[in-house]
């Protein structure tokens, strides 16, 4: 199984969060936006300091229209059917990522069984990447107990018929992504760049905004997020950290769209999980997308004082949802302006 090694992630990570790779140094190119645009751009880089600056200067702050372009020249493994895994890791006691650099998937053990988010996009990738990887953290995935599809992309359901025809774990989706997979957006870009034919997953469990899973020592909340897509699911979920209980958030959809009504859904959605982030006092953020959020280069970069670079704090989660605030209305002042 081809892997990039732990150096080889460190050597990415700094890269990227150093602004030297191309999408990180010129993707919100504001000096030839409108002032409406520069001034919100500008508001997220004040929010995101140097230690969050890859995030407001990455592609989330720059033109919808330019995402998958801009994703395609700069993150390693990016639509590339033989991206190859990164060495799996535990981001907390109990809470572990596998996959490629560009995606992939968080697996909570719960004492109980697994939860298991997002399934990659293929046969191939569980069985090449996810599996393999489990069992390098000692995982067993007959110990799966539930899948959760964040969105109804194929880079985050293409796994799961598989999962669901080897081991039986029940999928868990949003009603309003259950009924989007027929127009998957996503789907053309992986048919383009010659990846595997895939098949859906049938319809299976339908979550509820608001649901709580419960299983072993964690639960997890589902919130309804739409705006990425119709029903994206983000989650707040219980952690462990060197034995103590903390609380993480995941946000379910990265890439804001550009017309209006969804980039008004995903507003109303980010200040919804952002409030109830605050509320439960969230102190980390995940994602499926984990380069989107930081996640690699706070681990790639350790701890001096034996804490988890990923408890980002209260703070932190409040400057990454701010960050999104400001990029979000950036993209609004845009797409206003195309349709006038």
């Amino acid at each position: 199984m081809k892997r990039f090694g732990l150096y080889s992630l460190s050597l990415l990570a700094l890269v990227i969060s150093s602004g030297h790779a191309t999408s990180q140094a010129s993707a919100p190119a504001t000096q030839e936006e409108l002032p409406a645009v520069v001034a919100h751009v500008q508001r997220a880089q004040e929010i995101a300091g140097s230690d969050w600056r890859f995030l407001s200067d990455g592609f989330l702050c720059g033109p919808a229209e330019n995402t998958i372009p801009l994703a395609i020249r700069t993150i390693p493994g990016f639509l590339d059917p033989d991206a190859p895994g990164i060495e799996p890791f535990a981001a907390f006691d109990n809470l572990y990522y596998v996959g490629m650099y560009a995606w992939g998937a968080f697996i909570l053990d719960t004492g109980e069984g697994l939860i298991l988010f997002d399934a990659l996009t293929n046969e191939r990738q569980v069985k090449e990447i996810l599996l393999p990887g489990m069992a390098e953290l000692g995982l067993d995935p007959n110990d799966l107990k539930y899948l959760v599809v964040t969105h109804g992309h194929v880079d985050h359901y293409g796994g799961a018929p598989y999962l669901k025809q080897e081991f039986g774990v029940p999928i868990m989706m949003s009603e309003a992504d259950w009924d989007y997979l027929p127009d998957d957006i996503s789907m053309p870009y992986f048919v383009k760049a010659n990846y595997p034919p895939v098949i859906q997953p049938e319809r299976d469990r339908v979550v509820q905004d608001g649901e709580v899973l419960a299983l072993g020592n964690a639960s997890v909340t589902f919130v309804v997020t739409p705006g990425h897509t119709p029903g994206t699911l983000s989650t707040i979920l219980t952690v462990t950290d060197q034995g103590e209980p903390r609380t993480v958030a995941m946000w379910g959809g990265q890439a804001l769209p550009g017309a209006i009504r969804e980039l008004n859904q995903m507003h109303d959605s980010l200040h919804r999980f952002w409030n109830l982030g605050n509320e439960r006092g969230v102190e980390g953020l995940i994602s499926t997308h984990p380069w989107v959020v930081g996640n690699f280069e706070l681990h790639a970069r350790g701890s001096e004082d034996g804490s988890n670079p990923l408890l980002i704090g209260q703070d932190g989660f409040n400057r990454v949802m701010g960050i999104y605030d400001e990029c979000i209305k950036a993209q609004f002042a845009r797409s206003l302006a195309q349709d006038q």
